[in-house]
């Protein structure tokens, strides 16, 4: 009860601080400097709190009333608010929604809670390799606050080697990546020979192997092509004696419209989904939008388990239609997301992606949402 009130107070805070900040442009922050809220933002108030009752209910919500001024510093929710790993059940229901808890399937990933899974990527800024030592105290910290899984995208930085090291000594599980590119699945087939070298016939700690993230989407390769490679893949680990599942991830569309060839070679049925994306589907409703979109999936490969395995909310960029980026905003839809499908769902990601272009709507280096779960990133 205790940490429920917490939550609704920092996000409701949240939402009526940010209402009066000055807005930002594209791509930076204005108002970085610390902002004291008065008592008398009554309007921004109400409102934050309206928001905040969709999502988290009236109860938690409404506990800011008699909240007087707050500080928030950067935008961001305090350090010292106590999201730690003992309250990282905020936003787990006792009784999940979904029947996916109860139904058999030949393979079953994910948390019978609503908190599974982060990205992570092994990258500084300039797109130079993290050290051993920053990836150990990243992956100390997914595992203090809650999480149970670590989606990782390809082998290099040594990823394996110092991500591995860590998820094991913390009992994290891996979600490994086969990163496939424009080089026609060149370099795909040297990674999956070094995951068979690493792992050495000890695959406890993999969950789940995905060949590709967007491949098809990206036109990197195609249905036929990636069908094929994912047999061989499999082949391939299944001598090596991995026995889990392998599955690819692409936007729900480019599986629904090549069901009848990617449907036989996964284990899982994947999707990256993204409410951002959809210009009629905002912060609030997040949530929504993704939990039907899981079902939606659960229909496109019949008798497989449904995952998202990369959903969440920017920060920074321009609006697509009532998708608008923003701290709130993506507080609100992390929140979302988590409270319907949190169990199925690995969020994006660990920290913010510098090293990326900003691309459509400028946003792409924005998603870090680890701060939302506890970690002081400061």
């Amino acid at each position: 009860m205790k940490s429920a009130i917490y939550l609704g107070t920092a996000i409701a805070l949240l939402r009526f601080a940010v209402a009066v900040l000055p807005t930002y442009e594209h791509g930076e922050y204005r108002g970085q400097n610390q902002l004291v809220l008065g008592d008398d933002d009554q309007a921004n108030k109400s409102e934050g709190i309206g928001m905040l009752e969709k999502i988290v209910g009236t109860g938690s919500a409404k506990e800011v009333d008699s909240a007087g001024s707050s500080i928030i510093h950067n935008a961001a929710i305090p350090v010292e608010t106590p999201l730690d790993a003992d309250n990282v059940a905020t936003f787990k229901d006792p009784s999940p929604p979904s029947s996916y808890l109860t139904q058999k399937y030949r393979f079953s990933v994910g948390s019978t809670t609503n908190q599974w899974a982060i990205t992570y990527t092994p990258y500084n800024d300039d797109l130079t390799c993290k050290t051993k030592a920053a990836i150990d105290a990243d992956v100390a910290m997914i595992a203090k606050k809650g999480f149970t899984s670590i989606r990782v995208y390809a082998t290099d930085c040594s990823i394996l080697k110092y991500v591995g090291s860590a998820a094991a000594y913390h009992k994290l599980k891996l979600i490994l990546g086969i990163h496939i590119d424009d080089t026609i699945l060149m370099l795909a087939q040297p990674q999956i020979n070094e995951i068979i070298t690493w792992a050495n016939g000890n695959w406890d700690i993999v969950e789940m192997i995905v060949v590709g993230n967007e491949a098809i989407f990206n036109d990197f390769t195609t249905p036929n092509l990636l069908a094929e490679f994912i047999t061989s893949a499999r082949d391939h680990l299944r001598e090596a004696g991995y026995s889990g599942p392998i599955t690819t991830t692409e936007p729900i569309d480019i599986l629904l419209h090549n069901k009848a060839i990617l449907c036989p070679v996964i284990d899982v049925a994947a999707a990256n989904i993204h409410p951002f994306f959809h210009a009629d589907v905002s912060a609030e409703i997040a949530g929504d939008y993704v939990i039907s979109e899981l079902e939606r999936l659960e229909e496109i490969c019949p008798g497989m388990q449904a995952v998202n395995l990369e959903t969440g909310w920017p920060k920074v960029g321009m609006a697509n239609g009532v998708a608008v980026p923003g701290v709130l905003e993506q507080w609100v839809a992390v929140a979302g997301i988590q409270k319907t499908a949190g169990g199925r769902s690995v969020f994006l990601g660990f920290g913010d992606d510098g090293w990326k272009e900003e691309g459509e709507f400028g946003v792409e280096t924005s998603w870090g949402c680890a701060h939302i779960f506890g970690v002081d990133q400061s």
